[in-house]
Parts: structure tokens; C-alpha cells; sequence
């Protein structure tokens, strides 16, 4: 039996997506070229590889056994064409990278622009997502590259790592004029009374100890039966657009909201060490780097050790602007409070 790589691709996407228009408009062709192609498909087999429910086109029980046998053999072809373009060198080809929010953010425009200058013939293809769904993304190998959550990608046997980027300061910030602005001694706890603008799901290296400092709910009610998060966010330009123009607090670097602190819109409130961000550079295990990838962790590496000193610079900065030595004194004695563990505080 001879099957064409087309026709296997063919059923693969009516697979994924379920339905002949969406599949189509993945492949990029018309809906009959599909619809022949399955029946070329089945025809060559002996056998039905697709039923019609309720829900679209489903795989037989003889399919689902297929499609397995399907997904190995295009992940094999996959790889061998890779081979074949690293072999070419790094004048062409393609590199996708998968990213965080935060580091999407922080890293991915300047490494994006650079690597583009520097390496003109390669297609760079970036997705941010959550941690999460960028691990399965690498998976798939739909992404080469994930850099995200240390704490999401390294537990993976699958992955191997490929680089640790050095933890970054985490602060939470809220808008100028908060009623929590300018107050000494605060915690985590005093925090949690106003709404959280979640941009991605916490990992439980940050969520544990932010629950642990929640406080029970009052017979009265009142802040603390807010819903946390209150406000989820998809980005973190939406987040400090919500955080400058409310109540609500988000976590972020110094970095990220440079721009609304030069403008007096958002002010820093708590530094603590386990709110800080912490990124790993993954790849598939065994997977060979190619000169796309191995350019691509080199400029991250870089962009990271600048993003670190201007961090730092910020913070200097940050301190100094206050109002007075005693006022600076105080956010020194705020900041180191704030690094005791919530329960302490």
C-alpha cells in the first residue's frame, strides 16, 4: 500500500480540527481538494477513517489506531526535514519559539528585532501563551524553543534545558494615589484586601504562599471575599492599563511598567523575593540545536543580562526619588519586611 505524505497531512488536520472547512483553511487549500483527498485516503486503506457526529467528523475506532501511526510517521518526516535544513547552515530556514507573557514582554521584541537583523533568511515565528500551553506546544513540536516559568518547563523529562536565566525582582505594583501608597510595614496579606489583575495563572511557587497569607473571610464580608484572581488579564500592557485606573495590584518587574512609572501613573509597593519572575530556556530532549536555535538562546542570554542592569538602575532610581531620607529609609524597612514569608508578616 502507497500513501501520499499530502493525503496523511489531509487526515491529520480534519483530526485536529474536526471539521473539513476548518481543516482546509489550515492546510490552506479548498474544501473539495480535502474532501478527495480523505476519500483517496480511505480508498487506498480499505477502510473508513472518518465518521460524521453531531459535533463534525470523528475518527473510526480503526482511525484513532491511524491517526497514531499517522502522528508518528509526520513527526518522523519532520525531523528528517529539519536535519536536512540544519545541515544547509543558518542562511535559511525557519526557527518558532514559544514564550510566557511576562517574557514575551521583557525579552521577545528585543530578541525578535535582533535576531531578524542579524539573520535575515530565517523565518522567526513567535507564540506567547501560558507556561503551560507552551510546554505542550514543545511537545508537539510546534515550537523549537520554549522560554518560560523555570518551575513549569523543568519538571518535564521530555525537556532538557538548555539555559537558566537569572531570577528577576518581582514587585507588586498599583496605581499612584492607592490608599496602600506611601504606608510602611505592609504584607502580602494587606495586599490581598484589594483585586488581583492576573495576567497568567500563577505557579504554585508564588500561588502557595499568597494563599497562605490570605485572610479568612469576615462575618461581615467585605475585601477579603474579593475572588482572586478578580480581574484575569491577557496581557501585561491590559493589566497596568486596568491597575493604573483602579484599586486592583499586579505583579510585575520594575521593567515592564518603566513607562507608567516615568508618567507618575503607577508607583511600586512591595519587593519580595518569591514573587520575583525565574526563566529557563528549554528544548525536546535529544533534539539536535540547530544554528537558528543556538543564535537564538545567545541573544536571549544577552538581552537578559541588560534587562538585569537596567532592573537594577530602576530600582536605584526608584529609592533615591522619594521624598526625603527618613521616606527612603522607610521603603528600605518596607522592602525587607515584604521578603519574609507571608505567614510572617
Amino acid at each position: 500500500m502507497s500513501i501520499d505524505l499530502r493525503l496523511l497531512r489531509h487526515a491529520q488536520a480534519l483530526a485536529d480540527h474536526g471539521s473539513f472547512s476548518r481543516a482546509a483553511e489550515a492546510l490552506g487549500i479548498a474544501q473539495p481538494s480535502l474532501s478527495r483527498g480523505i476519500q483517496e485516503l480511505e480508498a487506498r486503506v480499505g477502510l473508513p477513517l472518518f465518521n460524521r457526529s453531531r459535533s463534525g467528523h470523528e475518527p473510526t475506532d480503526f482511525g484513532r489506531v491511524f491517526m497514531q501511526h499517522v502522528a508518528d510517521v509526520l513527526a518522523g518526516v519532520g525531523d528528517l526535514e529539519r536535519e536536512v535544513a540544519l545541515a544547509k547552515g543558518l542562511g535559511t530556514g525557519e526557527l518558532s519559539v514559544g514564550m510566557g507573557p511576562y517574557v514575551a514582554e521583557v525579552l521577545g521584541p528585543i530578541c525578535a528585532a535582533r535576531f531578524a537583523a542579524a539573520h535575515p533568511g530565517v523565518r522567526l515565528r513567535t507564540v506567547m501563551n501560558d507556561p503551560a500551553v507552551v510546554a505542550r506546544l514543545l511537545r508537539a513540536r510546534t515550537v523549537d524553543l520554549a522560554i518560560a516559568e523555570a518551575s513549569v518547563l523543568e519538571g518535564a523529562d521530555a525537556f532538557e534545558v538548555v539555559a537558566e536565566l537569572t531570577p528577576m525582582s518581582g514587585w507588586v505594583v498599583v496605581r499612584a494615589g492607592h490608599p496602600l501608597a506611601g504606608r510602611t510595614s505592609l504584607a502580602i496579606a494587606d495586599v490581598l484586601d484589594y483585586p488581583f489583575a492576573q495576567v497568567v495563572m500563577l505557579p504554585p511557587r508564588v500561588l502557595k504562599p499568597i494563599l497562605a497569607a490570605r485572610r479568612a473571610p469576615s462575618v461581615h464580608g467585605g475585601a477579603s471575599t474579593l475572588p482572586f484572581p478578580a480581574i484575569e488579564c491577557p496581557s501585561i500592557r491590559f493589566a497596568t492599563g486596568v491597575v493604573a485606573n483602579t484599586d486592583a495590584f499586579t505583579f510585575a518587574t520594575l521593567g515592564m511598567v518603566r513607562a507608567e512609572l516615568d508618567r507618575g501613573q503607577i508607583v511600586p509597593l512591595l519587593e519580595a523575593k518569591w514573587l520575583g519572575v525565574e526563566w529557563s530556556i528549554v528544548r525536546l530532549r535529544k533534539r539536535t540545536m540547530s544554528p537558528a536555535m543556538v543564535a537564538f538562546v545567545e541573544g536571549v542570554q544577552r538581552a537578559h543580562a541588560e534587562v538585569l542592569r537596567e532592573e537594577s538602575l530602576l530600582r536605584e532610581r526608584w529609592l533615591a526619588s522619594l521624598e526625603g531620607p527618613s521616606q527612603t529609609k522607610q521603603t528600605k524597612q518596607t522592602t525587607r519586611r515584604s521578603k519574609a514569608k507571608p505567614s510572617d508578616a
